[in-house]
């Protein structure tokens, strides 16, 4: 073996060397983090994260569990089965009652929609045509708190003037297509597939905020993998923006249904109109704080919050 030959050998193994030390090092740094998102719009950051392995570009080692609702995910959390849960206002705030202290919102994600429907044969066509009625919702959740608040405005009692059915998020269609109840509170994709297939009429839409939160003992234990974690949503944040198609082709199959459904409500998210990536802002700042105080108080009010949460053990 000539001597330039002998060089350029040692020069290739010595760089695949330190290629598969490097790689090593930065899988044995990676930092377990267990994700939970349900299956509302919400959900889609998440599954998209998890598709295009962004979690592991900011050197963590994701674990993604799909839930229904809100309050499966919190038993997680206060199991410590879970570290961050991408949500809604309400199940951290029940959970921090009862455990205070024990979460905190790390992020905020934008929004997509609820709405209240009737059948496309209804003589429904305002809040207040459904006095006497039966109006399926999920009890303890940010469509019932809406719902109560609406009704309230409207000069309806929601214990004598209507019959509220909870029902939860899964049971809403077929309850509403087989005309057990007169409306329901649903939430996006739902809305739109009972708006296309049954032709649903829409007559009140709320907006139906995401959030993030983490355990807070794991944010103790691990503080440089939850600011990881914020990088990796807004990449993933511009992921979906950049590649609509191929995000809600994903989500759709996480859902099992028409991609075009997801695709069309992309744009119902602020979040995913950004032209770039500085442009994307999801840290908690003093307006998310005001918005999170009024829903405390509206959710105190009304009993879905059962003791005194101070906001300020929620925040970061």
């Amino acid at each position: 073996m000539s001597r330039p030959f002998k060089a350029a050998f040692g020069a290739l193994a010595l760089g695949l060397l330190t290629a598969a030390i490097a790689q090593s090092a930065a899988h044995a740094q990676a930092d377990k983090i267990r994700i939970g998102y349900p299956s509302g719009m919400n959900g889609q950051l998440p599954v998209v994260m998890q598709k295009a392995k962004i979690a592991e570009k900011h050197q963590l080692d994701a674990e993604f569990t799909a839930f229904q609702y809100g309050p499966p995910m919190m038993e997680g959390l206060a199991s410590g089965q879970l570290d961050i849960v991408v949500t809604s206002f309400l199940p951290p705030l029940t959970l921090s009652a009862k455990l205070p202290g024990s979460v905190r919102f790390i992020a905020q994600l934008g929004h997509s929609s609820h709405s209240l429907l009737v059948a496309g044969d209804s003589k429904a066509s305002q809040v207040a045509d459904l006095k006497g009625r039966k109006i399926g919702v999920s009890f303890s959740s940010e469509s019932h708190l809406d719902l109560l608040l609406l009704l309230k405005e409207k000069g309806l009692d929601a214990k004598s003037d209507v019959e509220l059915v909870n029902l939860q998020p899964g049971e809403l269609p077929a309850a509403f297509e087989k005309k057990l109840v007169d409306a329901v509170v649903i939430r996006q994709p739902q809305t739109l597939r009972l708006e296309q297939s049954l032709g649903a009429r829409n007559i009140h839409t709320w907006p139906f905020p995401f959030t993030c939160i983490v355990r807070s003992e794991y944010q103790a234990r691990n503080p440089d993998a939850v600011k990881r974690y914020i990088e990796a949503l807004k990449d993933t944040v511009v992921h979906i923006a950049a590649e609509p198609d191929q995000s809600a082709t994903w989500f759709a199959e996480a859902l099992r249904i028409d991609p075009t459904v997801i695709k069309k409500l992309t744009n119902e998210n602020p979040l995913y109109t950004a032209s770039a990536r500085d442009a994307i802002r999801i840290e908690i700042d003093e307006a998310f704080k005001a918005v999170l105080t009024q829903r405390l108080d509206a959710a105190t009010s009304y009993g879905f919050v059962k003791g005194k949460v101070d906001p300020a053990t929620v925040l970061p």
